[in-house]
């Protein structure tokens, strides 16, 4: 077992009364189980000798093939998953794969029975941003005896996956609004933002999308985003929404409304323990920079003093610490009342 690297201390006097009448309670650290997920290290199959993953009872031996180039077509590379069929408990799988989003190298995803046909097909995926990105993805695997990640090239592209098994739950959601999502994240990460066409009123509330689209950033090149909007009246309060990818946990965009500067926005942050962060070590920096490999929720409160009837402009800066990013689904809420 590890040895603890946290301890925690009792603070205010009511505590401190209760530890002089109770023996002291020390707390263990222990490893959370997880016999049923596992982290796949699929650039480890690219080496001379690739260690031995450790794996649930239910996914075989993971292997890695590369068909070489032929006349007409590039070489592309295959990582191999055997599903072993145990019941209800791998009836759903999830599988999340961390690659580089390259142009021309996008990977697919498919579920293919024993005879090779295909019963499941996703992919492929990416935009070409040419940052570090994932996807997850819910398969059902009635039929299926393996997945197949595919991708053109020499594969070195895919950084890894995470793979586990789906358990259905029953949850209650209020009649008049849908369900965030139809996936829970395994380490709290929030759902994707879903914009909409039509700007949308509920209780006081405006909620406008000003871009859905994608912008890539670089502290070098482009480090700024810009929008403009139009506003018929001032609010008492606005939010502006954006997700985020490759940000530095360590260096978060700042946002600035009609050239004056808010700060720092405020970034959802999943689990420690999710692989979506990739830790990095630049020379001449005594931190280990950690990026997130995927999209994240970012929010920042607006003051309606800063707002103006008519045009309105956002910008998000990166700071000098941050790698390059891409932002998209720019939202704005408008709180009236």
């Amino acid at each position: 077992m590890p040895a603890p690297f946290l301890q925690r201390a009792s603070i205010g006097v009511a505590f401190a009364l209760v530890a002089l009448l109770l023996p002291a309670a020390a707390q263990e650290l222990r490893v959370q189980p997880t016999p049923f997920s596992t982290w796949l290290d699929l650039e480890a199959l690219a080496e001379p000798n690739p260690p031995r993953l450790s794996l649930p009872i239910w996914l075989g031996t993971v292997t890695r093939t590369v068909v070489p180039d032929v006349v007409g077509r590039a070489a592309t590379t295959y990582f191999r998953l055997p599903i072993r069929r145990f019941g209800d408990l791998n009836e759903n799988v999830l599988l999340r794969v961390f690659y580089e989003d390259v142009r021309g190298l996008a990977p697919s995803v498919t579920g293919k029975t024993s005879a090779g046909v295909a019963l499941f097909v996703h992919g492929p995926f990416g935009a070409g941003l040419d940052l570090p990105n994932s996807e997850t993805i819910a398969i059902p695997m009635a039929g299926i005896d393996y997945l197949e990640i595919e991708v053109p090239g020499d594969g070195r592209n895919i950084r890894g996956a995470f793979v586990s098994t789906l358990k259905e739950a029953q949850a209650w959601h209020a009649l008049d609004f849908q369900p965030a999502s139809s996936l829970v994240d395994p380490f709290q990460n929030a759902p994707a933002v879903q914009p909409t066409d039509d700007d949308l009123y509920l209780y006081g509330r405006l909620r406008a999308a000003i871009d859905p689209g994608v912008m890539k950033l670089t502290p070098q090149t482009t480090p700024i985003g810009t929008w403009e909007f139009e506003l018929a009246a001032l609010p008492l309060l606005s939010v502006v929404t954006f997700e985020i990818l490759n940000v530095d946990a360590l260096a978060a965009p700042e946002l600035t409304v009609n050239g004056q500067p808010l700060g720092a926005v405020a970034i959802h942050l999943p689990d420690l323990a999710d692989p979506g962060y990739e830790g990095h070590v630049r020379a001449r920096d005594t931190e280990v920079r950690f990026r997130y490999t995927g999209w994240l929720r970012c929010q920042k409160a607006v003051p309606a003093s800063l707002l103006a009837v008519g045009l309105n402009k956002i910008a998000i800066r990166l700071s000098n610490d941050s790698g390059p990013v891409a932002v998209r689904a720019v939202e704005l809420q408008l709180k009236n009342q």
